[in-house]
């Protein structure tokens, strides 16, 4: 997946790039955009950027600042928490005590439909 990326230079002339990285950057600026207490889903974000869930997901595993960019906010539609990856290990049960401490609603390892974000800008 190829995302365009443009960029002002100094001298204000504009650089286009068309790179992964520029998908990566779009993904974490949705997770900033989650508020505390709240979630979304990989296919809502994956929905406003024209991609796959697993193009998401993918971006999510190799976020190298979990909590700071808020990937455990991100769950499956059904409510379902996903996987998370913390300092290279699979960690689902971080990712649970994490959204609880936030305040996130959760019932028999799912994720309540009034903790989920009506909409992501």
């Amino acid at each position: 997946m190829r995302f365009l990326c443009v960029e002002e230079s100094a001298d204000n002339a504009l650089k286009i790039s068309f790179t992964e990285e520029c998908f990566r950057e779009a993904v974490k600026s949705l997770l900033m955009a989650i508020p505390l207490g709240k979630v979304t889903s990989y296919s809502r974000i994956a929905k406003i950027l024209g991609a796959h869930p697993r193009s998401v997901a993918r971006v999510l595993k190799s976020n190298e600042e979990p909590i700071i960019v808020p990937c455990h906010r991100v769950v499956h539609e059904s409510g379902e928490l996903g996987n998370y990856t913390f300092k290279g290990k699979s960690r689902p049960d971080l990712k649970k005590k994490l959204l609880i401490l936030e305040g996130v609603g959760i019932t028999d390892d799912k994720v309540l439909r009034e903790s989920f974000m009506e909409d992501l800008p």
